[in-house]
């Protein structure tokens, strides 16, 4: 049986998914490797071995493995390229300046919406994240934000199978649910979302644009005791601001795309409703 396949080769495609789960969590131990990768604890040892020798991973302090220094370079060389959170970073600190909340800053990449900068609210009770964390699509401010701007095929490949998880009764599970939330983001400027990823924790959260094309969104979090309705509604027109200053430097003339996202006409025409994995 040969280790390669018809596009691809098998090794090398376990040693990327295995740096891929080292890197999302953070820590893995031998077994959780070998695990992970479906390979025997010497060949996920070895192949540790290997990406220490590229600085791509590390041991870890208490055991078990780590990402390496150049595995953060990677990232870090990733996002600079995008060239949006340099261009965000003074507008993020001025919403930060005047609101007192936590704001935030999320990427758009490949079909995964991730957390790239994170400015926590100086008050004791405070929504807290940490950069390098996922998004979900359908449940969140900042994943509405972006999910209300893409098309078809990349609306379900951030989607995933219905129904979507959730960890709140109030975040739709099927796309027919979710629709009218992403055309009334396209309507208002903005996505709200009240105790759908953090009980208690209310967030706004606007797109942000390049050349035409979502790339991301910056959002605006907080307990509910400081997020009345009114509050919301004033912290969803300066985060839409801000979103559309930070596109106009990206984007010098930009203007809000009028043809971007989907709508009930795109699915129903095929009946496509339900994906299952």
């Amino acid at each position: 049986m040969t280790s390669e396949t018809r596009y691809g080769i098998d090794s090398i495609r376990r040693a990327v998914e295995l740096l891929r789960e080292l890197v999302e969590r953070g820590h893995l131990s031998l077994d959780e490797a070998a695990g992970l990768t479906g390979v025997s604890k010497s060949t996920a040892f070895r192949m540790l071995s290997t990406l220490q020798d590229l600085e791509l991973a590390e041991k870890a302090p208490a055991g078990g493995y780590q990402p390496g220094s150049e595995a953060l370079r990677w990232g870090l060389l990733l996002l600079g390229r995008l060239d949006v959170p340099e261009v965000a970073v003074g507008e993020l600190r001025s919403v930060w300046l005047e609101v007192k909340e936590t704001v935030g800053l999320a990427m758009f990449s490949g079909s995964r919406i991730v957390l790239a900068e994170i400015l926590e609210s100086p008050y004791p009770f405070r929504m807290a994240e940490v950069p390098g964390g996922i998004v979900p699509a359908h449940s969140s401010a900042l994943g509405r934000a972006v999910a209300a701007y893409l098309d078809r095929d990349a609306l379900l490949s951030a989607l995933g199978p219905e129904p979507f998880p959730t960890d709140s009764p109030d975040s739709p599970t099927l796309i027919a649910d979710l629709l009218p939330l992403l055309a009334s983001v396209r309507e208002v400027g903005y996505s709200v979302e009240i105790g759908e990823s953090a009980l208690g924790v209310a967030c706004v959260a606007a797109p942000v644009f390049k050349r035409g094309k979502v790339v991301g969104a910056i959002s605006i979090a907080g307990p509910c005791v400081r997020m009345g309705d009114d509050r919301v509604k004033q912290l969803g027109r300066s985060i839409s601001a801000a979103a559309r200053r930070i596109s106009e430097k990206l984007s010098p003339g930009f203007q809000v795309p009028t043809d971007g996202g989907v709508n009930h006409a795109d699915f129903a025409a095929e009946g496509d409703w339900v994906r299952k994995s």
